[in-house]
């Protein structure tokens, strides 16, 4: 409503003159908004696409991910989580808990023998712990990112098919 209300502003002093013709209940001048509103956003969409836009997102991407380090991480989860193929997919693997073992995300290698994992909380994996684990405690196992959330937000309900042979 406020794009349209921008476009009725610059399209008024034109359309004053010309008679007020109705057609199926829009006015000429509502129709020529609504065709510009969708101009627009068609021209934006092939924008939207072309390699300096890309490069344009990727720059500022890069910016936010600076001043708000788990940016990625929550963009990367929030991709599996709709459904979008996501360009970076962190490792799931298992790390040494108070009992057992819990989900963790491989974030980075450090050196030789250490890691740093993101060990997310049940039932809500956005918040949880950053752990710097010795290889030697990494069990790695072969599960998607989706199916390691959808365990965790399930607090471990499934995890029975999904972790069969791999304790």
């Amino acid at each position: 409503m406020k794009g349209y209300g921008i476009i009725e502003k610059v399209i008024s002093p034109v359309s004053s003159h010309i008679p007020k013709v109705h057609v199926l209940g829009i006015s000429f001048q509502e129709f020529t908004g609504i065709i510009i509103i969708i101009l627009v956003c068609f021209i934006a969409g092939l924008l939207a696409r072309s390699a300096g836009a890309k490069k344009l997102i990727q720059k500022l991407e890069n910016g936010i991910s600076d001043f708000i380090p788990a940016y990625s991480f929550m963009k990367n989860m929030n991709e599996i989580i709709m459904g979008f193929e996501s360009n970076q997919d962190l490792k799931i693997v298992l790390v040494p808990a108070g009992a057992g073992w819990q989900f963790a995300f491989l974030i980075e290698q450090i050196d030789e023998n250490n890691f740093t994992v993101f060990v997310p909380n049940a039932p809500n994996p956005w918040s949880g712990s950053v752990c710097f684990v010795e290889k030697k405690d990494i069990k790695e196992i072969e599960i998607t990112q989706k199916q390691a959330l959808t365990c965790i937000r399930k607090l471990g309900f499934g995890s029975k098919e999904l972790l069969k042979n791999k304790l």
